[in-house]
C-alpha cells in the first residue's frame, strides 16, 4: 500500500511540473507582451484654467513642485496630492472645443516591456451646435490625471485625436 501512495505522489508531482506552462509560471517582474489598460486612476475634468497666449496645453510632471511652478495655470479647487509623490505621474491636458457638447474620453495604457505609459485622449463631437462665447473665444476642455506606481524610468506620452460626429 505504501508503494501505491509513493507512486501516486510521484505521478501528482509529475503532473504539476508538466502542467506548469511558461505563461502560468512567469515571474511577476517579467513584462507582459502587449500593452493593457490600467485603472483606477484619478482624473478631474474642467478644474484647470491656463491663461496666457497658449489655450491648449499638455504637461507631464512627476512632482507636485513642478505643478506649483506653472504660474499660468490655476486649479479650482486645488487637487489633492499624496504626501509621498515618488513614482507618480501627473498629466495636465487642455484642448480647444468648438461644439457645445464635445466630450473628452480617456484611456490609460501601460506597456511593461517598452516601459511606456500612454494616456489616450479623444475629443468626441456630440452635437453640431457651435460654441459661441463672448469675443468669439472657444472653450478649452481640460483634464487632470494622476497615476500612482509609475516607475521613474517609464516614458509617458499623451496621444490626442478628434472624433467628429458621425
Amino acid at each position: 500500500m505504501r508503494s501505491l501512495y509513493s507512486l501516486l505522489a510521484v505521478v501528482l508531482l509529475f503532473m504539476l511540473l508538466i502542467g506548469c506552462k511558461k505563461d502560468k509560471c512567469v515571474k511577476q517582474t517579467e513584462c507582459k507582451t502587449a500593452r493593457y489598460t490600467i485603472s483606477p486612476f484619478a482624473e478631474r475634468y474642467g478644474s484647470i484654467f491656463c491663461g496666457g497666449n497658449d489655450y491648449e496645453y499638455t504637461f507631464i510632471l512627476r512632482k507636485k513642485e513642478q505643478i506649483d511652478s506653472i504660474t499660468e495655470c490655476t486649479f479650482s479647487p486645488s487637487p489633492a496630492f499624496p504626501i509621498e509623490d515618488s513614482n507618480m505621474v501627473y498629466i495636465m491636458f487642455g484642448k480647444l472645443s468648438y461644439h457645445h457638447k464635445d466630450t473628452l474620453n480617456t484611456t490609460l495604457f501601460i506597456d511593461t516591456c517598452q516601459k511606456l505609459l500612454t494616456y489616450e485622449v479623444a475629443m468626441i463631437q456630440q452635437d453640431t451646435t457651435v460654441l459661441c462665447c463672448p469675443y468669439g473665444i472657444s472653450v478649452v476642455r481640460s483634464i487632470f490625471c494622476s497615476v500612482e506606481n509609475v516607475p521613474a524610468d517609464y516614458q509617458v506620452e499623451v496621444k490626442y485625436k478628434y472624433v467628429p460626429i458621425q
